[in-house]
């Protein structure tokens, strides 16, 4: 049997904003993408290693942890993937793939560097480094219906990457934006005109995407490829509101994962997967699906037991950290599914920090002065009677012993993974 072709599509800043991500509840309205859930797989419990674009996108390219592949930060200041890592459509070529990139690259400042045989346009300034255009959804949708049509009878399966810019901030560029007063406000966010006028840009701007879907999915049909295709969506970390992105809670480091192939039982049947997973166990996956043999030198895991039922359970913690955004700022923290503990290496005086773009908005604005005293040297937080992450417990003298349990587990993994962070300061690249 021919090997699926594999389609990812990934956003910037997405979270859990989707409308069979309910939990909040979000009221968004979004049935193209809800449909590939209801036919395909949703997972329900999946993070992102850093709630950063580059460091996150670095870690789905390499099943590496950002502090083991060198991308701390964003290629836009500075950094980039080493290029003795392979990535995923290295892997995938090795296993019999064409490998396209369709839009929007974050983990290299030479994308050609990534492994991919084919890019759409990319512009360089004379330094040599790449100057993105606007991969919006709007030109992906082109270049996608041009390649799909090119590649319809290939005997090679291929593995296709699409990034576009949405959801990112400025919002309201992409689309226009939902009444503010029919929106639901998630719960980590206040409710008020400030939070629900940015809402209302966001929901529009995620509409927009799943227009796209629609499009790509129907592009899929017409051509005959949509059988033997698996279509993945995610994204890469948090939304871009005050404590989300760029940040250790939840609302910064959950993603969305979607994953449907019509033709496969793996792939399909409207699964909802709740077992804690990472965003480094999406390549090992791929790999197993496709029949190849796991990489010994990387840290993710198939989770193709939970699908196939085997098992109910792959991880019991995730591990999360951030290094380097506007500023240094060096986090590392261990997720399991009743706790959190949260270590900062640096003294701010502010809870957490912001992105720019974040704080110069009126929501970021508005909330800074909430968060505007020194942080901890270290937070725990009970998930279970405390989802949002409020109430740090971490003093509390019946949490010492998951405290000290934590704390361990955290530095061993720090120790198990050549974490520079134990030897100081980490340097910008």
């Amino acid at each position: 049997m021919k090997k699926p072709n594999i389609i990812i599509f990934i956003t910037h800043d997405q979270g859990h904003f989707l409308g069979c991500y309910n939990e909040f509840p979000n009221s968004l309205e979004t049935p193209n993408l809800d449909k590939i859930a209801k036919n395909g797989i949703r997972f329900t419990n999946y993070f992102c290693t850093a709630p950063q674009c580059s460091p996150s996108r670095g870690s789905i390219q390499t099943s590496l942890y950002p502090h083991q592949n060198g991308l701390m930060g964003l290629v836009d200041r500075g950094w980039t993937l080493p290029q003795e890592f392979k990535t995923m459509p290295m892997y995938l070529k090795e296993l019999g793939y064409s490998t396209h990139l369709i839009g929007l690259s974050h983990e290299s400042r030479i994308p050609s560097s990534l492994g991919y045989d084919t890019m759409t346009e990319r512009f360089f300034s004379k330094r040599g480094r790449e100057i993105n255009p606007l991969y919006n959804c709007k030109l992906v949708e082109k270049e996608s219906k041009k390649f799909l049509e090119d590649h319809k009878n290939n005997e090679k399966p291929f593995y296709v990457s699409i990034g576009v810019e949405e959801v990112h901030r400025p919002f309201k560029i992409w689309a226009d934006s939902v009444d503010p007063n029919s929106l639901k406000v998630p719960p980590f966010l206040p409710d008020n005109e400030i939070v629900r006028k940015e809402l209302s840009e966001y929901y529009g701007a995620i509409n927009r995407v799943d227009l796209t879907i629609e499009r790509i999915i129907s592009m899929l049909e017409d051509t005959g490829l949509n059988e033997n295709t698996l279509f993945i969506y995610t994204t890469d970390h948090g939304s871009p509101f005050p404590r989300a992105k760029c940040t250790l809670y939840d609302p910064g480091i959950e993603t969305i994962l979607l994953m449907h192939q019509p033709n496969s039982d793996t792939f399909s049947n409207g699964k909802v997967i709740n077992g804690l997973l990472s965003n480094i166990d999406l390549l090992p996956t791929l790999i197993d699906y496709i029949g190849g043999e796991l990489p010994k030198n990387i840290e993710g895991k198939s989770f193709l037991p939970l699908l196939k039922q085997e098992q109910t359970e792959l991880r019991s913690e995730i591990y999360v950290e951030k290094t380097y955004h506007e500023i240094y700022d060096p986090i590392r923290g261990i997720r399991t599914n009743n706790y959190k503990y949260i270590r900062n290496f640096e003294n701010l005086d502010t809870l957490y920090q912001m992105p720019a773009p974040v704080l110069m908005a009126p929501s970021g604005k508005y909330m800074k002065n909430f968060y505007n005293y020194p942080r901890p040297t270290e937070e725990l937080y009970d998930l279970r009677k405390d989802p949002l992450e409020k109430i740090n417990v971490i003093n509390t003298t019946e949490y010492q012993e998951i405290a000290s349990d934590l704390r361990k587990r955290l530095f061993n993994w720090l120790k198990a993974t050549n974490d520079p962070i134990l030897k100081g300061k980490i340097p910008k690249q």
